[in-house]
């Protein structure tokens, strides 16, 4: 027994195999849109926020009150200092003014002592107590200035020793600003 494979040929005419080919490249048809409907004149289209949008724009404003309002006060805060440093600077030649009329005092001295007040000084008394400030003399050997609210800072005692040459600094409020600063006497 004998199988037999008939295959059969058919051809298509030409005009067939276009058609068929145009029909394959042929776009597809673009759904219709719906027509919106007419606005008024008054009305306009809204844009929805959503909260990630609400949650950056704070974050932003933020930002931007911590850097400027904490830069501003910074600035207001190294000005107070420096106008404080520069006062602080000229009462150093003060300072040195008593300690050597001091130190000429008790080297006149019979004694060896120290001048029991600033008025037993040779020096002019007249910048020794203004409304910023008021200088005094202890007997121990120290300058002590004593600061008033006038002069930016109200209770601040500055002590210098004639001796040891040294200065301490005693503020009541540290705390606060403008703060004085002991590096400032050894410039």
């Amino acid at each position: 027994m004998q199988k037999t494979i008939i295959i059969r040929e058919e051809t298509m005419p030409d005009n067939e195999i276009k058609d068929k080919q145009a029909e394959a490249t042929k776009p597809a048809p673009k759904p219709e849109r719906k027509p919106q409907p007419p606005q008024a004149e008054n009305e306009k289209p809204r844009n929805k926020l959503g909260l990630v949008e609400i949650l950056m724009f704070l974050l932003l404003a933020g930002v931007v009150f911590i850097f400027i309002f904490g830069m501003q006060q910074q600035k207001r805060d190294k000005e107070l200092e420096l106008a404080m440093q520069q006062k602080v600077e000229e009462l150093k030649p003060i300072f040195m003014d008593i300690a050597k009329s001091a130190k000429e005092y008790k080297a006149n001295d019979p004694f060896g002592d120290w001048p029991l007040t600033v008025d037993e000084l040779n020096i002019d008394t007249t910048n020794l107590k203004t409304e910023e400030y008021a200088f005094e003399w202890l007997d121990s050997g120290t300058v002590v200035l004593t600061t008033t609210e006038k002069f930016g800072k109200e209770g601040v005692k500055i002590s210098y020793d004639v001796e040891g040459d040294s200065y301490s600094i005693e503020d009541p409020d540290a705390g606060s600003r403008p703060q004085i600063k002991e590096n400032w006497f050894n410039q």
